[in-house]
């Protein structure tokens, strides 16, 4: 005896198939044919513009997070009130994936096309692009952008941020535009107000040179405060707030870039250029030490 198909249509001619009419919950072959080659002629294009936005996605990491080369900016803070010259008080050289050279503003070196100065007149005398061939001509190493800090938005930013968490390592009494500000020792989230009198401030046993340091630490905070999970909601708040208050030869992407490989390799080393404070002529001046400012560049941003 054979032996029953395996399925009720099975040994069934195909023209019967073909020619019935179709029973509950049966999709006809040729119909399954054709839906499958529409089908096929829809997932192609999404396939290749998946693949194709993948491959952009790929790009930008790649862009974002590769070290391609050295990234260095030189972060340069201005404090001038209305009515007083430009320079820039704060000078600190960056390197994305490596540390932080600080660069005291009275440090005395030679500007090209100008001579002998106080570094922070190569802002006053050629802007931005001055100081950066400056600081190249000091340092030894290619800088290749800047971003200029208008500390006067420092109560902006960190009041878009939510606050900004710093170490006061002293406590610290001031007036900031009229209003007396106190800022006790220890660990303090700081609102915008008391922010601007922790850069501004510069008394005590080390002047310029602690205040040099406070806003060292405030930028590296603010960097990686900007950039937590718990922020994040604050971002584009914060991202508006900084554009409004800073000027930079890099575009967005760029911009973007440096932070994004800032955030994730860390800031690593933060030093002084070192020097020593001298006279001369009756004008105050920090004169470098080369040989061991060599040493400090090679440990941070070469």
């Amino acid at each position: 005896q054979q032996p029953k198909p395996r399925h009720l249509l099975e040994g069934v001619p195909h023209r019967a198939v073909r020619d019935r009419p179709p029973v509950h919950g049966e999709v006809r072959l040729e119909h399954a044919a054709i839906g499958a080659e529409l089908l096929d002629h829809v997932e192609q294009p999404v396939r290749r513009l998946g693949g194709a936005l993948l491959g952009a996605l790929a790009l930008v990491l790649v862009y974002l997070i590769v070290p391609f080369g050295g990234q260095r900016v030189v972060l340069l803070g201005s404090d001038a009130r209305a009515g007083e010259a430009s320079r820039s008080d704060t000078i600190v050289v960056t390197k994305a994936g490596g540390g932080m050279l600080a660069v005291p503003r009275d440090t005395l070196v030679d500007i090209p096309g100008v001579g002998e100065d106080k570094i922070n007149a190569a802002f006053a005398s050629g802007g931005p692009e001055l100081t950066v061939e400056t600081l190249e001509n000091l340092t030894g190493v290619r800088i290749n952008d800047y971003v200029i800090v208008h500390f006067g938005g420092v109560e902006e930013i960190v009041d878009a941020l939510g606050g900004i968490t710093l170490e006061v390592d002293k406590p610290i009494r001031v007036g900031i535009d009229g209003r007396r500000v106190y800022i006790p020792a220890g660990t303090q989230t700081l609102d915008g107000t008391q922010a601007l009198a922790y850069v501004r401030y510069r008394g005590g046993p080390t002047a310029d040179i602690g205040r040099i340091g406070r806003q060292q630490k405030f930028l590296r905070e603010l960097a990686h405060e900007s950039t937590a999970p718990a922020k994040l909601p604050r971002l584009p708040a914060t991202a508006r707030a900084t554009w409004r208050n800073i000027d930079t030869n890099m575009n967005p992407l760029e911009a973007a870039r440096f932070a994004v490989r800032t955030r994730l390799s860390g800031i690593g080393d933060a030093e002084l250029y070192p020097g020593t404070p001298q006279y001369i002529g009756g004008i105050s001046y920090w004169v470098p030490d080369k040989e061991a400012g060599d040493k400090v560049v090679s440990e941070t941003i070469e």
